[in-house]
């Protein structure tokens, strides 16, 4: 027989377990990932000089993403540790349960709001990456970009992102 709590439980269950997905999915996998090549492509209109950095780029993420994982371990542990925490203890103390508590709730929503304001500064935009994808395009000599590079010039307009001072903008 489904008592109400019951009932609630098993609708309430489905929808925090979707939102937890999607915010382990989007915030911490899929938008670095995805932010990644725009910013291969910057750096690499940015500086013409360095080329073929991308595997650097992509070894840094990897490298930062592990060390970011093994340092919250390492201060979850330790935060346990001055809690009090024993695993030969059949129950835990009340410090041990609000350690837990703090390091399962404030701290991840703490460190996910300032992740969140770093992604809305963040200077590459959709207009940003399509005139950086654009110029790019053009740089290496694309089909497409020559007939629009000669009409450019013939009016006297802009063909590329470099200011005066030679430095891409």
């Amino acid at each position: 027989m489904l008592t109400s709590t019951t009932a609630y439980s098993s609708l309430l269950s489905p929808a925090m377990a979707k939102g937890a997905g999607n915010s382990v999915g989007s915030d911490r996998l899929f938008v670095p990932r995805s932010m990644l090549p725009d910013a291969v492509d910057d750096f690499r209109l940015k500086n013409p000089n360095c080329l073929n950095l991308e595997a650097l780029f992509y070894s840094f993420y990897v490298f930062f993403n592990k060390f970011a994982g093994g340092l919250s371990l390492g201060i979850s542990t330790m935060s346990l540790h001055f809690a009090g925490y024993s695993t030969s203890d059949c129950t835990p103390n009340h410090s041990v349960i609000l350690t837990l508590r703090v390091l399962m709730a404030p701290v991840p929503i703490i460190l996910l709001l300032i992740a969140m304001l770093i992604f809305y500064f963040y200077p590459i935009n959709e207009e940003r990456r399509k005139l950086v994808f654009s110029t790019l395009r053009c740089q290496l000599g694309s089909s497409e970009c020559f007939g629009r590079r000669l009409n450019w010039e013939a009016s006297g307009g802009i063909t590329s992102l470099a200011s005066s001072d030679g430095l891409v903008r």
